[in-house]
């Protein structure tokens, strides 16, 4: 018994139909799509499950960024508000050096990292969106220069903290010489001297060649007697013994003061505290911003999988099953198809040749097909 040919060509073309259901390959072989990417190192094939992972990931590394950039623009404020201050007392503008490195970098960091949490947002719709994709790039090559720019930032840093900065000695030595007739330098040097328990700039004696007394007060015909004695700001808060702050080099009777065992006003110039503390601070500033750097590689190196994921479909489909191509450093070559005039194709012309290529791709991938049964030939 024979089958008429169109019945035939029906049982053929079901049987086919049924076999593509079940085992042919998606229409898309992702397995190409590698191939696209130019000079890319390092080139991945990931799931829908990984890319939300990535992003799971990102999520924490900016809440982290963003909590530490509150942080530090805090601690910047603060040190400017303290030592920077003080600086300022003597040295106008030199306060405001490094509570700016550091406040700075990090608030455009923060800009930076809030954009890229709104934009990372919206890939997630669905829907393409090549604006915010490269909306994206734009973010983080940003990122990349300011990440270079904080590094020479934390080389300035230290190179300013480890400077001679003898300007602070002749500022503080300036304000000194007016300590007896310019109240406004009067103000700052007891502050300077209570605060950091310093006296005078290197050295405490060096109050001894000042005319420090205000002159206001003394009575005509007196004698000057700020050979030997200090403003009452150079006492040693931590002594145990009175303040002596007058005729300071002398043994006393009454308190059985004696300079050798209970001198009670500070040995250290302000000049010194200033310095320490503006090393301390420095290197302070220096491992902050180096953390911060790091903390920001991470997170660029996650947005840049997530944007180049993205970047081939110029959308997330939110499939199980998807699959996608991420890459750290190239770019994807997409193949344009021109007709013969050399222009792009029609809309039309670009869906009519994708569906030959789908029918050629099925015809290529399709399995042998059975024999027909015996009963039916």
């Amino acid at each position: 018994m024979t089958i008429p040919t169109s019945k035939k060509e029906s049982i053929e073309k079901k049987l086919r139909k049924s076999l593509l259901k079940k085992d042919a390959p998606p229409l898309v072989e992702m397995n190409n799509f590698p191939d696209n990417v130019k000079f890319g190192k390092p080139v991945l094939v990931v799931s829908y499950t990984s890319i939300k992972a990535i992003t799971g990931i990102t999520a924490i590394l900016l809440t982290i960024n963003i909590v530490y950039s509150l942080r530090l623009l805090y601690t910047a404020i603060k040190l400017r508000s303290n030592l920077g201050q003080f600086i300022n007392m003597v040295a106008s503008g030199d306060g405001d050096i490094l509570p700016s490195t550091q406040a700075v970098p990090v608030f455009i960091f923060l800009v930076l990292n809030v954009a890229a949490a709104a934009v990372l947002m919206r890939l997630f719709n669905r829907t393409e969106d090549k604006k915010g994709n490269t909306i994206l790039f734009v973010l983080l090559v940003v990122s990349l220069v300011m990440v270079i720019v904080t590094w020479s930032v934390i080389i300035y840093i230290l190179v300013h903290a480890h400077k001679a900065r003898e300007h602070l000695h002749d500022g503080i030595t300036s304000a000194m010489k007016s300590y007896g007739n310019d109240s406004s330098s009067k103000r700052r040097i007891d502050r300077l001297q209570i605060e950091l328990q310093c006296c005078g700039s290197k050295r405490y004696d060096e109050w001894y060649n000042i005319t420090w007394i205000d002159k206001s007060l003394m009575k005509k015909g007196t004698v000057d007697h700020s050979d030997g004695n200090t403003p009452f700001s150079c006492c040693l808060m931590t002594s145990t013994f009175p303040c002596i702050h007058h005729n300071i080099e002398q043994t006393g009777k009454v308190y059985l003061y004696t300079p050798e065992q209970n001198l009670s006003i500070s040995t250290v110039g302000c000049f010194s505290k200033l310095r320490d503390q503006e090393k301390a601070v420095g290197w302070n500033i220096v491992g902050n911003l180096f953390l911060y750097t790091m903390l920001q590689l991470g997170l660029i190196v996650c947005l840049r999988f997530l944007q180049t994921g993205h970047s081939v479909h110029w959308t997330f489909s939110g499939h199980t099953g998807e699959k996608y191509v991420i890459w750290l450093i190239g770019r994807y070559a997409r193949n344009k198809k021109k007709d013969d005039k050399g222009d792009d194709l029609s809309d039309a012309s670009k869906a009519q040749m994708a569906t030959e290529e789908d029918s050629e791709e099925r015809r290529v991938h399709q399995p042998p097909l059975p024999p027909v049964p015996a009963e039916l030939r």
